[in-house]
Order: structure tokens, then C-alpha cells, then sequence
């Protein structure tokens, strides 16, 4: 089995998904080192060693490479089980909360946080935004006019 040592995690700090990882490798008191990675696109050290993905984050260990947090958590889960982030019998509730947070309370979060920040968001983060998604608009002006509903989501 690799060491824990050896795991190196290839983000950046604001990154919400990153953060996921961060706190599963704390809590399984994992030693990690980390490479911090652009927020936006060129990527030049990450795109080779993931064969083109860009998302972030991406875990290596040793000549192992494992891109999106999911799979990343699983593996993580399968190598090293103890402590466990399972609560045993509960699978499903743990992928129903997770499709959530990464689904509806994610975009509501998008819209609250980019909603405020709307006239100081850079062209390029917003042109790669839209790159990333496949040409879906990143419209901050349409994400302000939605950041009083989003908030009632998040309370809701």
C-alpha cells in the first residue's frame, strides 16, 4: 500500500470541490502535500498529467492519477478505511446529501457569491466559466437579479 505521505493533491484554495478532499484527508488524519494549481484555464503541469480533464481538484498517488471529488473520495475510502467517512447503513442518505450540495445548493451558492461580486468578476474567469460548462452563459448580471431567491434557498 502507498504511503499517505505520497498523496498530492493538485488544487486551488477557493475551490469549493477541493475543499471536500481537504476535509477528508483531515479527517483521516492523511499527510498530504498539495500543488497549487490556476484557478482558470491554461493549466500547462495539470492538463499532461491528467490526459486533458481540468476540473479541479485532482489527487495523485504515486503514478496514480484520480480526477473528480467523488472518485477521489471513494479511493480514498478503499486505501485508507480508517477512520471511515461512511456512516455504515446510510449510503444512500450520504449520496442523496452529496448530489445535493453539488447540485441545487452549489448553483444557489454560484449565484449568491457571484451575484454580489457581478461587477468585479474578470472577463477571463467568466470566459472560462463558460468554456467549462460547454458555451452555458456566465451571467453575473442574471445571477445578481437571483441572489435574493438563492438566499431563500439556502434558508429554506
Amino acid at each position: 500500500m502507498t504511503d499517505a505521505r505520497s498523496i498530492i493533491l493538485h488544487e486551488y484554495p477557493t475551490s469549493p470541490y477541493a475543499e471536500k478532499i481537504r476535509l477528508a484527508l483531515r479527517l483521516k488524519n492523511l499527510a498530504w502535500s498539495r500543488v497549487e494549481i490556476p484557478v482558470i484555464m491554461p493549466k500547462p503541469d495539470l492538463m499532461p498529467l491528467t490526459g486533458g480533464y481540468r476540473r479541479t481538484p485532482v489527487m495523485q498517488i504515486g503514478a496514480d492519477i484520480f480526477c473528480d471529488t467523488a472518485i477521489i473520495l471513494r479511493e480514498l475510502e478503499a486505501r485508507y478505511p480508517m477512520p471511515t467517512l461512511k456512516l455504515p447503513g446510510h449510503e444512500g442518505l450520504a449520496q442523496m446529501v452529496a448530489g445535493w450540495t453539488d447540485g441545487r445548493w452549489f448553483q444557489a451558492s454560484v449565484a449568491v457569491i457571484f451575484g454580489a461580486l457581478a461587477d468585479h468578476v474578470p472577463e477571463d474567469f467568466r470566459k472560462d466559466r463558460e468554456e467549462l460548462s460547454g458555451g452555458q452563459a456566465f451571467d453575473t448580471a442574471a445571477m445578481k437579479a437571483a441572489a435574493p431567491m438563492m438566499r431563500d434557498q439556502w434558508r429554506a
